[in-house]
């Protein structure tokens, strides 16, 4: 069911400004917000929107501007996986799971144009950034953005003097924390025991194990991964040079910058990563009545590194055994000869400085160009534009892939006997490893009116989006996906009487290929209102209460994201061929259905509604802003396997079916204030959200496995109960496992489906046992200021998040590496005081897979960002020919609280599958002409 909210939106007329009204960025955002293709007064919105100030984004040394938004927004929930050079392994959601944890990324627009990535902008480009939280504020971006929007304004010049500005920075990274395994004696000795445990004879000798730990060899290697390959901290420096003015016909903006970071690897070839990036963004008044507008933007990434992948190279240093082979197979001294060790194949050594190099290079290109219409000399108050945009991205990657010979010992007691395995190729073609490339282009239009009269104040906005993103991929032989089209035909009309009461309406007609024509279109729409109860007799003269305002907003928008393409046609698949003929000459092929279509399929749907109150209290020292939201998403597609009987087949068809509902509140609390020269303000971001399954399609022969009515972020695994002690427990247990044999130091697992008699523990015991997103997500920040001395502080933290320890740190099994974590193992005879379950030489066992014993609480807290500055007086300032100079000692990720202690909390595989996250500190200045 639609709901068309306040009036039906029947035409829209021309193309467009998605500039932004890009020229009235500059007045102060404590009076007007902006929002999709327009502005409005902060008296006037209705709708949750989150404004971030560029400046107050340049308080960090992280160059990644997903990252530095950790915090900085009460509905902004963001998370951060590894510490990669050059890459921001960022995610980000709004207002939590709206649609369970599937594909809740937000929508990202950058001046008016989606399609465009975060990651193409430097954080010195940034004018503010808005995070479109209710269906009000986001309706106008269409059928992308149910998920929240974050809006990006780059900077413009000013009528002004002409501005120059320097900035330079140079810090050192260091891993926040990096896993510790056992040394050879160790491994060899506890994998004995998990031998044992199986009732297996062992493999290493008293002999072996000695020599390990007194007489280590290329016959009995003890490597260090961790320690020979990583270096204790590696380096980066940025510099950033930006030039800002203009008169009252021409403004400007232009900005350089250069990033530039070292990798961590100590032997071989050590990656290095580039960054260079440019902006210059003008405005031109050609007349009274026409302007223009031109921006061009480009950026060049740059990494050059040994041909392995960062995830390969932590992978193999968190899985290559300490004993698996020496890193030299010679004498001492000798580096042309590398050891072999037949369970892994290669040499990390070999990997890093003898396999070749890959040099990928991103480019990006970003290019705006538009006409402002100033339309006042024949109707007061319209305006329209029109605006066209075309970006470029290419991913090209060239490089050499080399083998090289390693030793292998043949008999490991003689030194003399060897193989050398592999040929050592030191020079070969260089070959294309990459080739990726997309096009976005964009088409954007508005007209807008504006009229005051009496005490009536309305707002129009007529929009119209039309974008095509274009992706292909030539390595390999040429490929191309689907193009991704979006139209979109909006309406925004907000009226405000006598400055306390509001009333708006948003429409949009979206259009989405993804369906078949009848079902390509669908009307949308919203309306909120804002009741400014200051400006009420009795509030006039509150000394108190200087500002208060109630807000509200409900409607139903479309969303499309979510869906492949042509799921609405069948087709079918090549299934084999076979030989038929005279002496089997002919050949026929096979087909099978490969897809079964749904030409019934629509928009996925979001209903939605948000309260919220804004309020400046005790002369205007605090500053507060809440919001309860409440979010029911329909017509989530899904294949339909259980919604369809099974005589319909094995091949189901994806439809429209299940439902989620995300519910939450989001607070923003700041006080500042001064005392003298003394200035401090202290803040806190605060977000709660819960999402459930309505509807889910499943069939379940026990009830406790239904998903419907649980969390969408819900950890399914079975209840733990300790370790069997002996084997008396075992039998008193009075169950058996079809994940292995149960012996003393195993998890002992709750049978909860014995009401059956099974006795057995199996998939049907596993019931909901944690959550792995949090509830709570939260941000504290402090700023103190004194006579050109000042201290910015920013922690971020969660709560209500349960992690489950399951990566191959935790869990020593088989023939994988042991981390310190093997040394609380459980020993049958010997269980008490144990911290883990007994080893096991098997890959799957019953101790090893997700239960209760392995959950812990996830939270954690971190000081994201620490700066100290000093800004000089005006007399040193003149010594430089200054206006302003700046000089700061900054800190990121300085240090965590946490439960978890041996790895990092937020991501407990950074360092392990992939690059460590980091913790920074670095000096600079910035010196303003």
């Amino acid at each position: 069911m639609k709901y068309y909210i306040l009036f039906f939106l029947t035409a829209i007329v021309g193309v467009v400004s998605a500039q932004q009204k890009k020229d009235t960025i500059k007045v102060q955002l404590e009076d007007k917000i902006p929002l999709p293709f327009g502005e409005i007064s902060k008296n006037k919105l209705v709708g949750a929107v989150d404004v971030i100030k560029g400046e107050d984004l340049m308080h960090t040394s992280d160059y990644n501007v997903e990252s530095v938004l950790a915090g900085q927004a009460a509905g902004l929930i963001v998370g951060e996986g590894n510490g990669s050079p050059g890459l921001d392994n960022t995610w980000l959601k709004i207002r939590g799971l709206s649609r369970g944890g599937s594909s809740d990324q937000p929508l990202i627009v950058i001046d008016g144009i989606a399609n465009r990535a975060l990651s193409s902008i430097s954080l010195d480009e940034v004018e503010s950034i808005q995070i479109l939280k209710d269906v009000t504020a986001k309706m106008l971006y269409g059928s992308k953005a149910a998920n929240g929007v974050i809006m990006l304004t780059t900077k413009r010049g000013t009528n002004s003097k002409s501005k120059f500005t320097f900035f330079q920075e140079y810090g050192i990274k260091t891993a926040t924390r990096l896993p510790e395994y056992l040394n050879s004696s160790q491994y060899a000795n506890l994998y004995n025991q998990a031998r044992i445990n199986d009732g297996l004879d062992p493999v290493y000798t008293n002999e072996d194990i000695n020599n390990y730990a007194n007489n280590p060899s290329v016959l009995y290697p003890d490597v260090d991964f961790y320690d020979e390959f990583l270096k204790k901290s590696t380096s980066f420096q940025r510099i950033n040079a930006q030039l800002i003015g203009g008169d009252d016909k021409t403004q400007y903006f232009l900005n350089l910058g250069y990033i530039g970071e070292n990798g961590l690897e100590n032997l071989g070839k050590n990656q290095k990563f580039n960054r260079f990036n440019i902006r210059a963004n003008l405005d031109y008044k050609v007349n009274n009545t026409v302007s223009m507008f031109l921006d061009i933007a480009g950026r060049m990434d740059v990494w050059d590194r040994a041909d392995i992948t960062n995830a390969e190279f932590f992978n193999s240093l968190s899985s290559h055994r300490p004993n698996d082979y020496p890193l030299w197979a010679g004498e001492v001294g000798d580096t042309d000869n590398l050891g072999y060790g037949a369970r892994v194949g290669t040499n990390l050594v070999g990997e890093l400085a003898r396999s070749g190099y890959v040099n990928n290079k991103v480019y990006y290109g970003q290019t705006n160009l538009g006409l402002n219409f100033d339309l006042n000399k024949h109707v007061k108050g319209l305006t329209a534009g029109a605006y066209v945009t075309f970006d470029v991205y290419n991913a090209i990657g060239l490089g050499k892939s080399l083998d090289y010979s390693r030793i292998r010992f043949d008999d490991p007691t003689d030194l003399t006997q060897t193989t050398r395995v592999g040929t050592d190729v030191l020079d070969d073609k260089e070959s294309r490893k990459g080739d990726n490339v997309y096009q976005n282009l964009g088409v954007v239009a508005n007209i807008d009116y504006e009229k005051s009269w009496g005490k009536n104040d309305l707002l129009i906005n007529l929009v119209g989006v039309n974008q095509t993103l274009t992706r292909k991929s030539s390595l390999a032989g040429p490929s191309t996906q689907q193009d991704d089209k979006n139209i979109n035909i909006g309406l925004r009309a907000n009226y405000t009487f006598n400055n306390k009461y509001t009333i708006e309406g948003t429409s949009s007609y979206m259009g989405s290929d993804k369906f078949t024509k009848d079902n390509r279109w669908g009307l949308y729409g919203a309306g909120g209102f804002g009741w400014i109860i200051s400006n009420e007799d009795f509030l006039k003269d509150s000394k108190t209460v200087n500002y208060l305002k109630l807000k509200g907003s409900y409607g139903v928008m479309g969303y499309d994201r979510s869906f492949d393409y042509l799921l609405y046609r069948d087709f079918y698949v090549a299934n084999g061929n076979l030989r038929t003929g005279p002496k089997n000459s002919s050949i026929e092929y096979g087909w099978r259905a490969g897809q079964i279509g749904n030409p019934n399929l629509t928009f996925e749907e979001s209903e939605e509604y948000n309260i919220g109150l804004e309020a400046s209290l005790f002369n205007n020292k605090v500053d507060l802003e809440v919001n309860y939201f409440n979010e029911l998403r329909t017509n989530i597609p899904v294949v339909l396997n259980n919604a369809l009987p099974d005589y319909t087949g094995n091949l189901k068809p994806v439809g429209n079916f299940n439902e989620i509902s995300n519910k939450g509140v989001d607070l923003s609390i700041r006080y500042s204030d001064k005392i003298g020269d003394f200035k401090y303000s202290v803040g806190t971001n605060v977000i709660y959200s819960k999402a459930v399954h309505e509807v889910f399609d499943e069939i379940n022969e026990y009830a406790h496995l239904n998903r419907t009515g649980q969390v969408t972020d819900a950890i399914w695994g079975w209840q733990a109960n300790g370790l069997y002690q002996d084997d008396a427990d075992i039998a008193n247990h009075g169950v058996t496992s079809s994940y292995g044999n149960i012996i003393p130091g195993d998890v002992k697992l709750e049978d909860i489906t014995n009401d059956k008699g099974d006795n057995i523990i199996d998939q049907f015991d596993r019931k909901v046992i944690g959550n792995a997103f949090a509830r709570v997500n939260y941000s504290l920040n402090l700023n103190l200021e004194y006579h050109g001395v000042e201290l910015y502080l920013l922690g971020q933290g969660t709560s209500g998040r349960d992690q489950m320890l399951s990566n191959s740190y935790y869990w020593n099994v088989g023939e994988n590496k042991y981390s310190v974590q093997a040394l609380g193992s459980a020993v049958p005879g010997s269980v008490a005081g144990a911290t883990s379950p007994r080893l096991t030489s098997l890959s799957q066992s019953h101790s090893y897979r997700g239960s209760s014993y392995w959950l812990v609480d996830g939270d954690y807290f971190k000081l994201r960002t620490a700066e100290l500055s000093y800004s000089f007086s005006d007399r040193i300032c003149k010594k430089f020919a200054a206006d302003r100079f700046k000089i700061f000692v900054r800190g990121n990720d300085l240090f965590t609280i946490s439960k978890i202690k041996d790895v990092n909390p937020e991501s407990i595989s950074s360092g392990i599958t992939n690059y460590p996250m980091f913790t920074t500190v670095s000096l600079g200045l910035k010196l303003t002409y």
